[in-house]
């Protein structure tokens, strides 16, 4: 399935996570996310639903108990396909280290081999290397050890394993900024492959 847009609303609390820290977050019913492909930036305070949306769009069925939800669980594809939530975290991920397929000491380069190896992604381990722009050298380390070059590299795996949606977690101004040329380079990225981004960020 192509996705190219999605629109999603809901009601709760939502606990999210990320290697930055935690944040109780709401989400309110009279508010609907309409998202559609290519990059999109959410820019409002942290616990103002952005982050709390785009976690559960990639974190649901993961951490099922950060959710405390009071409507019934759905996401419109396309503007006429409706799937429930864990259904939609089938095709998207978190790109932070709390995400599970994150969470490991194995080298990036085994994590890009073993996606592809699942996946119906047609490229190669060098192809994803030079399109992504990793480091020969981080490629043989975890990620949790490959610095700046950490969201390219989760991209990179996600993509290797035929995700649609790549969702980041909440940042503020200054991190975004510290980050600015590798998240940047990545938005671009993911943009021309025709996939679907969503970042929060602060104001």
């Amino acid at each position: 399935m192509n996705i190219k847009s999605i629109n999603f609303s809901n009601s709760g609390y939502v606990f999210c996570h990320s290697s930055f820290g935690s944040m109780h977050c709401d989400l309110d019913s009279n508010r609907k996310f309409s998202l559609s492909q290519g990059v999109n930036i959410l820019s409002e305070e942290i616990d103002s639903g952005a982050w709390a949306a785009s976690y559960a769009l990639s974190m649901y069925n993961h951490k099922p108990k950060d959710f405390t939800l009071f409507e019934k669980l759905e996401v419109v594809l396309n503007n006429e396909i409706a799937i429930s939530l864990n259904e939609f975290c089938e095709h998207s991920c978190y790109l932070d280290l709390t995400y599970p397929m994150f969470s490991t000491r194995t080298p990036v380069k085994k994590l890009i081999i073993r996606a592809l190896k699942t996946s119906e992604c047609p490229k190669s381990l060098e192809e994803i290397q030079e399109l992504f722009g990793l480091d020969s050298n981080r490629l043989e380390r975890p990620l949790s050890s490959v610095g700046n070059e950490a969201f390219r590299a989760m991209a990179a795996i996600g993509y290797s394993s035929g995700k649609q949606v790549f969702c980041f977690p909440w940042m503020s101004q200054k991190r975004f900024q510290y980050y600015n040329n590798n998240v940047s380079q990545l938005l671009e990225i993911l943009e021309s492959l025709g996939k679907t981004v969503i970042l929060p960020l602060g104001q």
